[in-house]
């Protein structure tokens, strides 16, 4: 035992000895819960009863006299049990509370009343202790806490979580135990409240930790929720900060930025840079570098690189080709037999003339054939007289494993039509018939034309790129209008299409009255993943930039770290690839640092990885009245099945169904297109009876075509979708006939991305109302038919009703006005034949005398005819006259080709000078008529 407790009961034993000495009492030891309630017992020691009768005289105790020993009031009072021996409880009074937290204890004397005289005993103490109830929970000094750890270090201590609690003993208003509600965090909290984490934190991964916890006491009480916001502070590495580990790269998202935010961090290491130099490496385990060609990829190169705003498509899209005889295979790929395959360019979608500035571009797949089919042209692009001549005005073609382009010099102002000028470009390429896709583009500013072969530019040579001189074109009152042709040549003097091609074309393109920019046409050959990077004109005074030709590494080195800063910046991702071969690539970035005191910092090797996402499709949403009934009168005249039609382009949402339409928030800044809309009618189309109107205006301002069948309409072109909208709800459908129409189904889809987004089919039914049919009568039927009703239903005696005997002498009447109407006829048509047979011979002129005798005979009428009478006149004309007419009719060979063409082309021009004659055939009987 130690001393401290010897001196604690020694001290109590002098207590209880020196109030035993004064009161002569013994001492009574109660408890009582804080949450008592009214006359609940106080738990006594001892029970309590008279033990020392010294004082009292009487045999009965009457009750207890309580004497205070300070002026707090007594919540107690004391019951009496036996008069005899005084036995008695002591109860909380009546109305009374207690509380631990304001008073513990409760000490004071008791002494009992003698019933007979009124005399007190021996006066006896009493103490009670109040026991404390668990009331309040704890609760948090602060009502957050704040506190930063540095990445890569432990803390024991990071903060100290405090608590107050309002129950006044040590067992209720401690805190046992502290619990982490935030799960897989590297946090704990010990039982004296300091948090500490269990792992060194990492800055690059998370910049800080929001936790959860709550604080218990030893009853059991938990507290509120405390928020601990934990800021990760960065260790100072030296190496580029801002470039995430991990970037996604959507597949046809086109230019993705990666290092925007690129600085490099060189912490407290006292270094005057003098050369900074960083080298970036794409590394990819992508199979193959060709280019993908169909349709979705040739369009998604051509976003990703910026192709000329008026480029125009001239090959049909998909399945919807502009003329019947079109073999168009989805994904924009046609293949041209070169025996029949070829179709013409709608003027609405390119009007034919070049003007001095332009680009046609195409990829092209042609393998070597025959000698014999080499030696003739095979057309990718013509366009040549619409009628009545033969004549090539400009063309892109095939010949001898040559590409070659013709240009003839089209008539106008101030064109010198007796002056040579190159007409006709030849190029040798390997490429040609190789049987391999190629890209080949014409970028002409006339008279120079420069040539690119899958992204480069063709370098000339003396013997390889032939140019060729030839005449302008002369005008010709034959030809009215041209036809641009694709695949063959249109033959406008035997109507039909020539020189076919034989391979495969896609994406044939003109820009017209500009050029394409050497850049894009780069940049649409370049089919494999790459870095871009385009801020040369941002180098500063000192720099260097090389790039390999793949870019698929840059180097930068510069004076000063935020040059070099500058220009990392500025690097960028693409893959123009649709159908990627792998999951990731990586960008590697290697530092060196030199300063001025001829030292070298070590910079780590940094890397980011590029993870391939595939392309979220937005969904397309059609939706309008679906049950239409009309009135037949409605439907003759016209009627909008599509008056409410409504077009919603969502972004992808999984599980998202087509009877969610909801609308795009209008601040969202999208602006979707369309390219195409099919209306499909159930059953076909009666052309003789019914047919779809649409404001052709309105397709025509858009830039949009219309096709028409028997199976419904198709609505093409790429358009913004309000426009598609306007479109689709001016559509009318006409019925001649509605009284033999009962119901009509029309489903219509839409798609853009040729073809690849394709919308809900939405069904729309009409059904016809019929009418009762009175048809109107006009007065005279009115009357025949009132005539027949009053004789057909007349009721009287029948010798009422007589006919009158034939009249035998009207019938010979009728044949005799037969007969003069057949002889009329017959005379016409013989005066018909005089008049052909006599322009026939308009050649021939004779003159007759006008006082040439004539001899009639009284029987029948005859014409006699001296033949020695009649004149051969001879037409000839002067050598000014024959060349003044050579300058009016201009449709000479020369135009029908090249000057130097290998071809034969027949000329229509008549022959003039020729001296023509027919003489008068001689019939020795006279006509008799």
């Amino acid at each position: 035992m130690s001393l401290g407790r010897l001196l604690a009961v020694f001290a109590s034993i002098l207590i209880v000895d020196l109030v035993f000495s004064i009161d002569e009492g013994r001492i009574y030891h109660g408890t009582i819960r804080e949450d008592a309630i009214d006359k609940q017992e106080v738990d006594l020691d001892f029970p309590l009863f008279v033990r020392d009768r010294k004082g009292l005289t009487g045999d009965e105790i009457c009750g207890y006299t309580i004497y205070k020993s300070n002026s707090n009031p007594i919540p107690f009072q004391i019951i009496l049990e036996d008069r005899k021996t005084g036995s008695a409880r002591i109860i909380l009074a009546k109305g009374s509370q207690l509380n631990y937290e304001s008073t513990k204890r409760y000490e004071f004397e008791i002494a009992a009343d003698d019933c007979t005289t009124g005399a007190h005993s021996v006066r006896e103490f009493v103490r009670i202790d109040v026991e404390d109830v668990n009331e309040f929970a704890p609760a948090w000094k602060e009502q957050t806490y704040t506190a930063e750890v540095t990445e890569g270090q432990l803390s024991d201590r990071i903060l100290k979580l405090e608590t107050k609690d309002e129950d006044g003993s040590e067992e209720f208003s401690k805190v046992c135990q502290y619990h982490l509600l935030t799960k897989e965090v590297p946090f704990e909290v010990t039982k004296e409240g300091y948090l500490r984490n269990t792992e060194p934190l990492d800055y690059s991964s998370k910049h800080n930790f929001i936790l959860e916890v709550q604080a218990e006491d030893c009853g059991k009480k938990l507290s509120d929720k405390l928020l601990v916001n934990i800021l990760v502070k960065p260790q100072c590495k030296v190496g580029w900060k801002g470039i995430h580990n991990r970037i996604d790269y959507v597949t046809k998202s086109g230019q993705k930025p990666v290092t925007s935010n690129a600085t490099l961090e060189l912490c407290d290491a006292v270094c005057q840079v003098t050369q900074l130099s960083v080298s970036i490496r794409l590394q990819s385990d992508e199979a193959g570098t060709g280019c993908e060609i169909d349709a979705s990829a040739i369009s998604t190169r051509d976003k990703i690189c910026g192709r000329h705003q008026d480029t125009i498509n001239l090959l049909p899209e998909g399945k919807h080709s502009p003329s019947a005889d079109t073999t168009a295979k989805p994904g924009g790929v046609v293949e041209f037999d070169g025996k029949t395959v070829a179709f013409g360019v709608a003027p609405e979608t390119f009007g034919g003339r070049l003007e001095p500035h332009f680009t046609i571009s195409t990829w092209l797949k042609h393998e070597r054939q025959s000698v014999e089919a080499e030696e003739v042209k095979q057309h990718i692009l013509c366009n040549a007289d619409g009628e009545g001549m033969s004549r090539h005005h400009y063309s892109l073609f095939l010949h001898n494993c040559h590409l070659v382009l013709l240009l003839r010099k089209e008539p106008g102002p101030g064109v010198d039509m007796n002056v040579f000028q190159p007409a006709e470009w030849r190029w040798k390429l390997p490429e040609i018939c190789d049987a391999k896709w190629h890209h080949y583009a014409i970028n002409m500013e006339f008279p120079e034309a420069r040539l690119f072969v899958d992204g480069k530019l063709f370098v000339k040579s003396k013997r390889n790129e032939d140019i060729i001189d030839d005449w302008p074109l002369h005008p010709s009152r034959k030809v009215h209008t041209t036809k641009l042709s694709i695949g063959a040549c249109w033959e406008g003097s035997g109507g039909h299409f020539g020189q076919f091609l034989r391979g495969h074309l896609a994406g044939l393109t003109i820009v017209n009255n500009d050029t394409e920019t050497d850049h894009a046409i780069s940049c649409i050959n370049s089919c494999h993943e790459k870095m871009d990077f385009h801020a040369i004109s941002e180098m500063d005074t000192g720099m260097s930039v090389s790039m390999n030709s793949a870019m698929t590494q840059i180097d930068i080195t510069g004076r000063t770290k935020e040059s070099v800063e500058n220009l990392v910046s500025k690097i960028g991702y693409i893959n123009p690839r649709v159908k990627l071969t792998s999951e990731s690539s990586r960008l590697t970035f290697e530092t060196s640092v030199r300063c001025g005191d001829g030292s070298n910092i070590t910079i780590a090797k940094s890397e980011a990885t590029i993870n391939f996402v595939e392309e979220r499709h937005p969904k397309i949403l059609l939706s309008s009245s679906t049950q239409l009934t009309r009135n037949e009168h409605e439907v003759v005249r016209g009627e909008k099945i599509f008056r409410d039609f409504l077009v919603i382009v969502q972004p992808f949402v999984p599980g998202t169904k087509d009877s969610d339409l909801t609308e795009l928030p209008a601040a969202s800044g999208v602006v979707h297109h369309l390219e195409l809309c099919s209306v499909v009618v159930q059953p076909e189309l009666d052309v003789t009876n019914e047919h779809f109107a649409y404001p052709e205006n309105l397709v025509k301002q858009l830039g949009l075509s219309v096709e028409l069948s028997v199976n419904g309409m198709n609505v093409i072109g790429e358009a913004k979708v309000s426009d598609y909208i306007d479109v689709m709800r001016g559509i009318h459908y006409v019925h001649r006939k509605a009284d033999d129409l009962n119901t009509r189904t029309f489903r219509v889809t839409c798609s853009k991305e040729n073809g690849q987004i394709v919308s809900n089919e939405l069904v729309v039914e009409l059904d016809v109302v019929h009418t009762e049919h009175r048809p109107e009568q006009s007065p005279d039927h009115a009357a025949a038919d009132k005539l027949f009703h009053s004789v057909s239903n007349y009721k009287g005696d029948g010798s009422k009703l007589s006919t009158k005997p034939e009249d035998k002498s009207s019938g010979v009447g009728i044949a005799a006005i037969v007969v003069i109407c057949v002889g009329f006829l017959v005379f016409i048509v013989v005066l018909g034949v005089i008049r052909i047979r006599s322009a026939s011979q308009r050649s021939v002129e004779v003159n007759v005398e006008e006082k040439q005798e004539m001899e009639w005979d009284n029987s029948a009428l005859t014409i006699t005819v001296n033949p020695m009478d009649s004149e051969v006149v001879t037409t000839v004309y002067e050598e000014s006259e024959v060349n003044g007419l050579h300058a009016e009719e201009t449709d000479t060979d020369d135009d029908i080709g090249s000057f130097h063409d290998d071809r034969a082309d027949s000329s229509d021009d008549d022959e003039h000078g020729r001296a023509k004659s027919h003489d008068l055939e001689w019939d020795s009987t006279t006509a008799t008529y």
